[in-house]
């Protein structure tokens, strides 16, 4: 008896301690619970928005990408779907539904697997906000505590909109806004009952049940919320039918490049170094910035199609690769098209049945006879292919411009046609397309060849190839060029050839050359475009702001900018003559030469500048001196290092294309200097306004005598009187170097954008060997630059001038920019006057002169005494010279 009452005693004891032992594990664990006691601790992640100046979304950044909708705006049929799929008794319950997790126990018995969970929605809230995926009993304890928590601190409506909030639905999205546009691009209210019932049904476990992964789960979930929905009494029959009918279009997520890519990778690393990586990805960060988004997007396409012509003048690469056999070839056709349909559509409808169909999905308009088709097949020509008999969707939404994959099928050297197949569908490459493709050569050296005739010297069947789509439903016989037809006259190809419709495309292939383009408005520093790359998915280097390269001639304008301040006006004359200078040691002499290695004697001031004659900016320097034109760079804020010799005079420093076109800038501004501003506004999720920092002169600094001014000089020069603060050149000197540079486009290496506009001005750029080649130049309201290169350093091709490589991109792009910025002529400033010279003699013209109008600052016109003080205490040439070889200064 009494070992009886012992046991039971032990039992008592052991349960007690059972009991104790739980309450302080419940203890225990409660004591770790986060806080909810309102709304207002709930501070979810909310991705941070990059911003055009326009309004466009250039990036997000983010944890988790969410946006936060509030009960009033979520429909009562979508509230209806969620409750159905996971907890119908949500409204009666406290936090924890025991006959639900009775339901749930006795459902996976049955099942012998789990099919059924039964944790409530208050339940998953409390999951989701402990922020952690551990599977353990005192995770589940921390549940059932955190649930109760809630249901007495929030009402039933605040629990379900953290709730519908945070869940995470797959895709990336967290929350049912973001999900609903994310998946159908739609806003909550527009959505349908069958829609509501898919993103529902995507709780449980949003990969398996992804219409994306798996269409076939997908559907079978979906179904089943909108049983529960009816059984619910959520819906009404006739409701549930019709939703189980419904096809639901689906968004494709394939990412494609975003416009401004390297703009907004500058932008989000400087607000990552001033913030913080979790601010930004987690406090919602509103960050407008100065990109235009339009001219952004003309710039990118503007400046790849230029790198493409510059590369295809370098000659063809070869093809991608080759595929050996007939049967490799089809299956590359077959997946190639499956391919283009999946990541092109941009959408895809999910049907009734559980499949998918995309939107460009491939269907026939007339039926083929086979037995038709191998007759033809059998008559065909050599080397000839069938042209398209079905015209399907694949096709149809081709569009020109296109570039595309495509394999060879056959090569005919008689009639200069390739054959290929993109995708399936039938294609030729005519000769006028692929006649470019010489053999690859990029030597500073020049080396003619001539165009490619046959075909067959540069591909071969089974090759892969890069094409741009010319037409997409093109005659055969018209895409011959005048000799071959000729030739072919009464061949029986001409009748073939005429009876078959094909893809005609040009030959293309990625351009290896790189460059970058930039643009800002002169008056306020605002980037209005930035290019840093051909393709920021193969290489993220920004070449704007990271690739210091020679600018070659474009610097030219600093040192004439100099001279204008020293005694020279634009009708001085200057000696383009050989003349030898002082070597390095003092023996050898350097004896610069012209790009076209000839000597024009005494000519004016523009007409060097206009003609970038390489000997007369040397002399110029030399005469003005090497200290004033660093210290004049220095003033005009160049960040590059200045070779103390006269090399600097032909740009052979390293200099970013963002550091060039702020100095540019200077002189549309009327000799202001400003400082690039790529951020209009940065503002957190509760509305806080930051600044970056990156515009470091105030406005009070800008009235500030002294401030970044001149350098001490003898009171006695009058261009140098009034600077001071940003203003570092005087505005008369600026107006007269804004005409200067004028005349390069209207009659010096520029010409080709003569057209344009009457109000444009700029300076082309090309370095030794034809390394680099540069445009720089601006209307009143803008000014853009444009830089290309190799990243070796290599030469990019005999010829390939800034004039021929760069200005066309530069055109293009300004086209487009006029009309938003408008036209309008460069502001005048006083003290300025205007004279007829003759042009050859900077003389005052006479009756008989070939006159025109030239600009002056008041008493430095021909005729009058030059009041400006000349230092002539330095040395012409101080120091020992270290020069380059001879060849550097040819090719300027």
């Amino acid at each position: 008896m009494k070992g009886m009452m012992r046991f039971i005693l032990g039992i008592i004891m052991l349960a007690g301690l059972g009991i104790l032992s739980i309450v302080g594990l419940f203890m225990y664990v409660s004591m770790d619970l986060p806080q909810i006691s309102s709304l207002a601790d709930y501070q979810p992640p909310i991705a941070s928005q990059i911003y055009s100046s326009d309004g466009k979304v250039l990036l997000e950044l983010y944890s988790e990408k969410r946006e936060i909708v509030k009960m009033e705006e979520i429909p009562k049929m979508v509230i209806d779907a969620f409750l159905s799929a996971e907890d119908d008794n949500f409204y009666n319950h406290q936090g924890v539904d025991y006959m639900g997790v009775v339901r749930a126990m006795f459902a996976n018995l049955k099942a012998g697997k789990f099919v059924q969970g039964g944790s409530t929605i208050t339940q998953q809230v409390a999951k989701s906000l402990l922020l952690t995926k551990e599977k353990s009993v005192t995770r589940k304890i921390k549940d059932f505590l955190l649930a109760q928590r809630i249901e007495k601190k929030l009402k039933k409506d605040e629990i379900l909109f953290l709730y519908l909030n945070q869940v995470y639905l797959g895709g990336g999205y967290y929350g049912i806004k973001t999900a609903f546009r994310g998946y159908f691009n739609k806003d909550l209210k527009e959505a349908t009952i069958s829609e509501a019932a898919l993103i529902a049904g995507l709780l449980v476990a949003p990969g398996k049940y992804s219409p994306y992964n798996n269409p076939h789960f997908a559907k079978t979930r979906q179904n089943y919320v909108l049983r529960r929905m009816y059984e619910t009494k959520k819906i009404t029959k006739e409701e549930y039918e019709k939703a189980l009918k419904e096809t639901v279009r689906l968004m494709t997520r394939e990412i494609s490049q975003p416009v401004g890519a390297y703009f907004t990778d500058w932008v989000r690393q400087r607000l990552m170094d001033k913030f913080g990586f979790d601010k930004i990805l987690n406090d919602g960060f509103k960050v407008v910035t100065t990109l235009d988004y339009n001219l952004q997007k003309k710039a990118e396409d503007e400046l790849v199609k230029g790198l493409r012509e510059l590369d295809k003048r370098q000659g063809f690469s070869g093809p991608i690769k080759n595929i050996p056999s007939d049967e490799l070839i089809r299956a590359y056709e077959e997946k190639y098209k499956k391919d283009y349909i999946s990541k092109t559509s941009a959408y895809f409808d999910f049907k009734p049945d559980g499949t998918i169909e995309y939107e460009l999905s491939v269907y026939a308009q007339s039926k083929l006879d086979f037995t038709s088709l191998n007759a033809l097949s059998a008559k065909l020509p050599p080397n000839m292919v069938l042209g398209n008999v079905l015209q399907d969707s694949f096709i149809k939404n081709l569009k020109s411009g296109q570039m595309l994959e495509a394999v060879v099928k056959s090569v005919d050297d008689n009639s200069r046609l390739i054959f290929i197949s993109i995708g399936g569908a039938a294609g030729i490459i005519p000769y006028e397309q692929f006649k470019w493709a010489h053999e690859r050569y990029t030597d500073e050296v020049p080396k003619y060849f001539p165009f490619v005739t046959k075909p067959s010297s540069i591909v071969e069947k089974g090759d892969v190839i890069q094409v741009a789509v010319q037409n997409v439903n093109g005659n055969g016989y018209d895409a011959l060029d005048i000799e071959t037809k000729k030739k072919l006259k009464d061949h029986r190809l001409i009748d073939f050839l005429k009876k078959q419709s094909y893809i005609v495309a040009s030959l293309e292939q990625d351009p290896i050359v790189q460059g970058a383009f930039v643009a800002m408005e002169p008056t306020t520093g605002k980037i209005v475009t930035m290019v840093g790359g051909s393709d920021f998915e193969k290489t993220k280097f920004n070449h704007a702001i990271q690739a210091e390269r020679q600018p070659g001639s474009c610097f030219k304008p600093i040192i004439y900018g100099v001279a204008l301040e020293n005694g020279y006006n634009p009708a001085s004359i200057l000696m383009d003559s050989p003349q030898a200078l002082a070597g390095a040691d003092d023996v050898l002499a350097w004896k610069p030469k012209n790009y076209d290695g000839e000597f024009k004697g005494p000519i004016t001031f523009r007409q060097s500048l206009e003609q970038s004659r390489n000997v007369t900016t040397i002399k110029l320097a030399e005469d003005v001196g090497i200290k004033k034109i660093t210290d004049f760079s220095t003033r005009f804020g160049i960040k590059a290092k200045l070779a103390p010799d006269l090399s600097l005079a032909l740009g052979s420093f390293g200099i970013t294309l963002l550091d060039l076109v702020q100095t540019y800038s200077i002189f549309p501004n009327g000799g202001r200097k400003i400082h690039y501003k790529s951020i209009v506004s940065i503002k957190d999720k509760n509305g806080n306004a930051y600044t970056l920092g990156e515009n470091i002169e105030l406005a009070k600094k800008e009235e500030t005598p002294g401030v970044n001014a001149a350098p001490v000089v003898e009171e006695k020069n009058v261009f140098l009187q009034n600077l001071g603060g940003l203003q570092v050149y005087d505005p008369r000197l600026a107006y007269i170097m804004v005409n200067l540079l004028k005349g390069v486009v209207t009659s010096g290496t520029a010409t080709a954008a003569r057209g344009l506009s009457s109000n444009i001005a700029g300076k082309t750029g090309t370095t030794n060997n034809y390394v680099d080649a540069w445009f720089t130049g601006f209307s009143p309201n803008l000014v853009a630059g444009v830089w290309m290169g190799f990243d070796n350093n290599k030469p990019i091709g005999y010829g390939e001038t800034g004039g021929k490589a760069a200005l066309p991109v530069w055109i293009g792009y300004m086209k487009e920019a006029l009309k938003k910025y408008g036209e309008r002529e460069f502001a005048v400033p006083e003290g300025v006057v205007s004279l007829a010279i003759n042009r050859d003699t900077g003389k005052l013209s006479r009756a008989t002169d070939r006159s025109f109008i030239e600009v002056f600052a008041q008493g430095t016109e021909p005729g009058t005494i030059n009041p400006v003080n000349v230092d002539t205490s330095e040395p012409k040439n101080p120091g020992k010279v270290i020069l380059d070889d001879e060849d550097y200064y040819q090719n300027q």
